[in-house]
């Protein structure tokens, strides 16, 4: 008797067999004495269109809405029927006595492995490969770990759940809206709410008027000091009038500034935590200007493909204390241009910190990190993977490193009346940032007073060297300079604020800590969001503009009259809290999927009987064409 393993992906099942001894080529799989490997195109089975339910829902009519399978029918992808037909041969073979499911470690693999199942009426037992890397080491030490297959019947009904929810919500609220307005529209569980956000940022800006203010800067004998409000707890500096500032600025010249107070601080900054797939596509955008969708797609050749990366489509940022004995190997196996970086932790051998090694916050997988495959020369890979792994590396280093340590002065003067303020910063011990170049500072670490709207996070430019002074001392004011200035509105989203607000369900949170803490209440999952921003790009309804990300009028036109609850961050935030439970077997399937059939049917009631929809509809005839633009749009009929 023999074991077929079913791997996602040609080139895993290629690299599982050639381990596995199967050597031998047959129609879509590979066989050996005890094994044989075949493999998916991704998924080769999905939910049936509207039709396959019920041939009665074929028809695109309110009349059908809304639409509720109770007995949900599967199909085969019409692309991928040739090898679901290799694969369900085999799987019912009479010399297969087990199946191991090796596809993706994670909620989606494990449903198209069970789709499959399914299709192919299999009863027979099953065990999992759960891997975290690509490497033959990895592939080897999961075969002699196989879990029992029924250790994710908890993982298995969440991804089913997420399935058929987003088929509840996409089909049913894409024709009632198509229906209502009389041209195509598309809605989706996660797509709607996250265009939403983005909507109603530009909405924010284009309602922004900027108003002039004034700042005073005081040039003194040796440093430069800003007016500030003591009394402002907001914008201290700002002054509303140019009557006022003027008056200022030409007041304090010539007068004398008297060190009111001078307090140095010591300060440190620790290491930003380890990648995961969100963290990772942000800075890649801020840094590179790459898209999610292109930086997931590299890590992903370079965890198959190259396999000196771990498992990309994680949600943790850090690791399980069994990789711990493993990390002087991966630091050992880093291409030679790291070894500037490596005496020293050659010196100060790393320790298992409970910042980065910590059990409990490790879910499917750990953290983004390099594998224990030696990278002797990086010449031949492309410009995009050299900057992913190149990421990963420092980033993976950076956590081994101490502190980044710098002395803050802030000094007080008074000119007459008026409070005069200067800060200066003097680096102690550069710490991990000795491995990011000065602008090269992660969005995202962990000091509060770093900026992180932007990749840098590095103001050291504009930090002015402040002398060695003391309360009494005085000092000239040589000059002064007036600055005309004016108030911003809120930045359009990029890729990565777009990201960041997507995990956090539209919150804007800093603090590493809480962030993790709300990952599972987010919009999509981290392996989801790309394809979502892609898909909201490709159906008309947001462009990019170089890095901004700007929304279509009938991206807006959709936001404005969908029902509140579908564009919701909060409310689709709480779906994937609870698909997370469902996952760890907190929550019942049953009764969340329950609740989605009962919204759905209250969105649709509400659609039906809108006049402003109605009136609406004859606006967005004369805009789009009406039914005729339901061609143009590249959307299939279904609506997906």
């Amino acid at each position: 008797m023999k074991t077929l393993v079913f791997a996602e992906k040609p080139s895993v099942g290629k690299d599982i067999a050639r381990i596995l001894g199967a050597g031998n080529r047959g129609n879509g799989y590979l066989e050996g004495k005890d094994y044989i490997v075949t493999w998916g195109f991704g998924h080769l089975v999905s939910l049936g269109h509207p039709e396959v339910q019920n041939p009665a829902w074929k028809l695109w009519s309110m009349n059908t809405l809304p639409m509720l399978p109770t007995d949900w029918k599967l199909v085969v992808l019409p692309a991928s029927k040739e090898q679901f037909d290799n694969v369900a041969k085999l799987f019912n073979r009479s010399d297969v006595n087990l199946l191991i499911n090796a596809a993706d470690a994670g909620r989606e693999g494990e449903l198209i492995f069970r789709l499959v199942y399914q299709q192919c009426g299999c009863q027979k037992p099953f065990k999992r490969l759960w891997i975290s890397s690509m490497t033959d080491e990895a592939i080897k030490s999961g075969f002699d770990d196989l879990r029992p297959g029924e250790k994710y019947d908890d993982l298995a009904p969440a991804a089913i759940c997420r399935s058929r929810a987003d088929w509840l919500v996409g089909m049913n609220f894409t024709r009632a809206y198509t229906k209502k307005l009389n041209t195509m529209f598309t809605l989706g569980r996660v797509q709607t709410p996250t265009l939403a956000m983005v909507v109603n940022r530009h909405k924010e800006i284009m309602d922004f008027v900027p108003k002039d203010y004034w700042e005073v800067e005081a040039k003194l004998d040796d440093f430069s000091a800003m007016w500030f409000n003591p009394k402002a707890d907001e914008y201290p500096t700002r002054i509303d009038s140019l009557e006022k500032a003027t008056e200022l600025a030409e007041s304090i010249k010539g007068k004398k500034a008297l060190i009111n107070s001078v307090k140095k601080t010591a300060k440190k900054q620790s290491p930003p935590s380890l990648y995961d797939l969100t963290t990772l596509q942000r800075d890649a955008n801020s840094r590179y200007g790459m898209t999610a969708a292109d930086t997931l797609a590299t890590l992903q050749g370079l965890y198959e493909k190259r396999k000196v990366v771990t498992y990309p489509r994680t949600d943790s940022r850090y690791l399980s204390e069994d990789i711990f004995p493993t990390i002087e190997k991966r630091m050992a196996c880093l291409p030679p241009e790291y070894n500037v970086y490596l005496g020293y932790l050659r010196n100060n051998r790393p320790k298992k910190d409970k910042r980065v090694f910590n059990n409990s916050k490790v879910s499917d997988h750990h953290a983004v990190i390099p594998t224990e495959k030696r990278v002797t020369d990086t010449a031949t890979w492309s410009s995009a993977e050299k900057k992913i792994y190149d990421l990963v590396v420092r980033r993976f280093l950076a956590v081994f490193y101490p502190d980044h340590q710098y002395m803050s002065t802030t000094i007080v003067a008074k000119i007459g009346d008026d409070s005069f303020k200067a800060t200066g910063k003097v680096v102690t011990d550069e710490g991990w940032r000795e491995l990011y170049p000065r602008k090269q500072i992660p969005a995202n670490s962990s000091d509060k007073s770093e900026k992180a709207s932007d990749s840098t996070g590095d103001d050291d430019e504009n930090i002015q060297a402040l002398p060695d002074v003391k309360k009494g001392d005085e000092r000239n004011v040589i000059d002064s300079n007036l600055l005309t200035k004016k108030t911003k509105p809120p930045a359009a989203y990029t890729e990565a604020t777009l990201l960041q607000s997507m995990e956090t369900a539209g919150k804007m949170v800093e603090d590493e800590e809480l962030r993790d803490a709300m990952k599972d209440g987010g919009l999509g999952t981290p392996a989801t969001r790309a394809e979502i921003i892609e898909k909201l790009i490709k159906v008309g309804y947001m462009e990019r503009d170089k890095k901004k990300l700007i929304p279509t009028k009938k991206g807006i036109q959709i936001v404005e009259h969908a029902a509140p609850e579908i564009i919701s961050p909060e409310l689709t935030g709480q779906w994937e809290k609870r698909l997370a439970d469902i996952s760890h077997g907190k929550d019942n399937d049953a009764d969340f999927m329950k609740g989605i059939s009962e919204f759905v049917t209250k969105i649709v009631a509400q659609i039906k009987s809108s006049n402003t929809l109605r009136d609406l509809a004859a606006t967005i005839e004369n805009t789009y064409g009406g039914r005729n633009n339901t061609q143009k749009s590249g959307i299939t009929q279904n609506g997906n």
